[in-house]
């Protein structure tokens, strides 16, 4: 039997089973004069419909759905149907691999199980943009999907009414603002995106008004909202930030958020007054995950599905597709899990940005000059050893297109500083770059004036030149607020799906070892002073997992990459302030000479490959060299005199016309024994003249 006939065999029978229940199941203590309802939510569930142990640490084991369901018909039981069952969004995408490969049609299948009524859309319904939400998802839902603030969105409402216990309650679904930096622009294009507070104050307040609603309830898929900045609003789940927000009171409108995964839910009791609609808050809480681990009630139709998805995606998943000699990893805050850190830079990240440039470069006729890569988009690690599909489907699951556009070196300067998220939940998204990408960038400076130096291929950026840039089509549309991508040309679709473009790339003959990092944080006073030592602080100089460097080495460099000074440090190796990307710090002092030339560059090190430049000023008035001689031709000083001390360059002229007279006399002796050989002689002698 296929998922789509299960899917009505199972609907069928779980109405005819919810039916039974409310026939069966006597309201909570409900009378005349007073209406008891519950509500149950989820939020960020990520198609996470199946059981998976977590070995190292069982307490942080994903429940999946069965255990979910029982623990949410416990609480719903005493109430029978003056129960709803809801979520704030992110039902679907950034899905493990048996959800995702098959669409998440399984995880669609599941909730209507379990009896979902009514859902906020999330960001992630619009992975594959709005028209696959309005033509495949929502058909498929067997519940509500609200967006209030995207009323433009087909198939979607701004709020639904349901009557619980014979009281009307409302249900305002909405989700973040910051849509257009979370989902590819293309997908959504023409959809406005209100405030979801300043939506949902204002339809609950038309809601109450008018009589049309006893209670309010808003579905917000975002986070970090206090009751406060709610009005006519009784209950609010919010979502997408993956927090577990506990009540702090019973006070109306009491906030709850339910975490992540079927790791948690919210669960709200309230008393209505039938005669002056005032809503009690009887009790608000979240119920954790130890609570649904322990819930082993077993649900054949759900584990129907759920085994049916598994098996499907099995076959597919288990196939070997490259073979890999070093493992690369996201990165982490101190403490935390892979992946925890999206503002530190990852090896991982790195392999997928030189990823998206070799394969643009090797299915079309066009070699970009830069690959990028965003942090938000690479969910799982690689290991080394034997790549199955699912292990490389599971790194970056979203199912975006490879692409390039044009954009001129000022652009992509300004996209490097656009990794900085002042306000925003996380305070720096960190780039991944192509193995010919560096820069040096100063952590203290002011927003928009970070970057110090950028080298492409070893030289450094020019901001005029027109780059072509490799990527995601999420990331070069301007996704994750990285607005600079989106200027230059249009982006050029080749057809080729992301983790396709990554499985090519691991089975080509590309060596695949972790760079340096691409990025080193630098701060230092200018001009350095000559003949002194100066001090230079240095971050970012490892990566969060598995980097192997423990010194770092800072050289003073002529312009044309002659060593003047070198000094050394060790490298402290803590990681640093969560969500920041200074993992790795030193301070090196670095003594200048006298002599150094005024101007010069940094050249820092690492014994893990680390290799990255930065132009400086000194004090110095050498003569390019640091030795006040000059070491060749192109240093020599304008102003010295032929002969002894003379510079080189005019050295190099008394010598050219000393040779000259040597094979002036050479020929001389010549011809006065062969005429014909001074004639050859001459013939070669201005072939080789300018």
């Amino acid at each position: 039997m296929s998922i789509r006939s299960l899917r009505a065999t199972i609907a069928a029978a779980t109405i005819s089973a919810l039916s039974f229940t409310a026939l069966t199941v006597p309201v909570a203590s409900a009378d005349e004069t007073t209406a008891k309802i519950s509500i149950s939510n989820i939020t960020d569930f990520h198609g996470r419909f199946k059981y998976k142990e977590d070995s190292r640490k069982p307490e942080n084991s994903v429940p999946g759905a069965e255990r979910l369901k029982c623990a949410i018909d416990k609480e719903a039981e005493p109430f029978g149907n003056a129960h709803i069952f809801t979520s704030s969004g992110d039902n679907i995408g950034a899905s493990p691999f048996a959800a995702m490969l098959l669409d998440d049609a399984p995880t669609i299948d599941v909730l209507n199980t379990m009896g979902l009524k009514v859902s906020a859309v999330g960001n992630h319904e619009f992975d594959k943009g709005a028209a696959d939400l309005s033509d495949r998802v929502i058909p498929d839902a067997q519940f509500s999907y609200l967006a209030a603030n995207a009323e433009t969105v087909k198939g979607t409402e701004p709020y639904t009414i349901e009557e619980l216990d014979g009281v009307k309650v409302a249900f305002i679904g909405t989700v973040t603002a910051d849509m257009p930096n979370l989902v590819s622009p293309d997908g959504i294009k023409g959809i406005t995106w209100n405030d979801p507070v300043e939506t949902t104050n204002a339809v609950a307040k038309e809601l109450k008004e008018s009589g049309e609603a006893d209670v309010v309830v808003a579905l917000v898929h975002a986070g970090d909202i206090t009751p406060d900045k709610f009005q006519n609003v009784d209950v609010a789940f919010l979502g997408h930030t993956h927090a577990y927000v506990n009540p702090t009171g019973t006070d109306t409108p009491v906030v709850l958020q339910a975490g992540q995964y079927s790791q948690g839910f919210a669960n709200v009791d309230l008393s209505i007054d039938r005669a002056t609609k005032k809503v009690t808050v009887d009790e608000a809480k979240v119920v954790d995950n130890a609570t649904i681990l322990a819930c082993d009630k077993k649900y054949p139709e759900i584990a129907a599905i759920v085994d049916k998805a598994v098996e499907q995606a099995k076959t597919e998943g288990e196939k070997q597709v490259a073979t890999i000699d070093q493992a690369f990893t996201r990165g982490k805050n101190e403490g935390a899990d892979s992946g925890s850190n999206r503002g530190v830079e990852s090896s991982l990240n790195n392999l997928l940005a030189e990823a998206a440039k070799w394969s643009i470069a090797a299915n079309s006729n066009v070699t970009p000059d830069i690959g990028v890569m965003n942090a938000g988009g690479v969910r799982d690690d690689l290991p080394a050893g034997d790549i199955t599909y699912q292990q490389a489907f599971s790194v970056q699951p979203f199912g975006n297109e490879n692409s390039y556009k044009t954009i001129k070196g000022a652009d992509f300067k300004e996209t490097l500083e656009q990794q900085w998220k002042p306000g925003a939940d996380r305070p720096r998204l960190a780039l991944g770059l192509s193995n010919n990408v560096s820069y040096t960038y100063n952590p203290d400076a002011e927003q928009g004036n970070r970057i110090t130096s950028v080298n492409i291929d070893g030289k450094p950026l020019d901001p005029n030149k027109d780059y072509i840039i490799a990527g995601s089509t999420f990331l070069l549309g301007g996704g994750d607020g990285f607005d600079a991508l989106t200027k230059g040309s249009e982006m050029t679709n080749i057809g080729l799906v992301d983790v396709d473009a990554f499985i090519q790339y691991l089975k080509s003959d590309e060596k695949k070892a972790p760079r340096g990092q691409s990025a080193v944080g630098v701060k230092v006073d200018e001009p350095l002073k000559a003949g002194e030592e100066n001090t230079i602080d240095l971050s970012s100089l490892i990566y969060t997992q598995d980097d192997t460097a423990t010194t770092v080495t800072v050289s003073l460099e002529n312009t044309k990459g002659k060593k003047l000074a070198e000094a050394s440090s060790t490298i402290d190796p803590a990681l640093g302030e969560k969500g920041l990307g200074e993992a790795g710090k030193a301070t090196v002092k670095l003594a200048v000479p006298a002599n150094a030339p005024a101007d010069a560059r940094l050249r820092i090190t690492t014994d893990a490959k680390t290799d990255v430049f930065l132009p400086v000023k000194t004090t110095g008035t050498g003569a390019g060299d640091g030795t006040g001689t000059g070491d060749d031709s192109s240093h020599g000083s304008s102003h010295d005199s032929p002969g002894e001390g003379s510079s080189p360059a005019a050295k190099g002229v008394l010598g050219f016309f000393g040779v000259l007279a040597a094979i002036a006399a050479l020929i001389g002796g010549l011809a006065f024994f062969n005429p014909q050989f001074t004639d050859e002689i001459q013939k070669q002698i201005k072939a080789l003249l300018p």
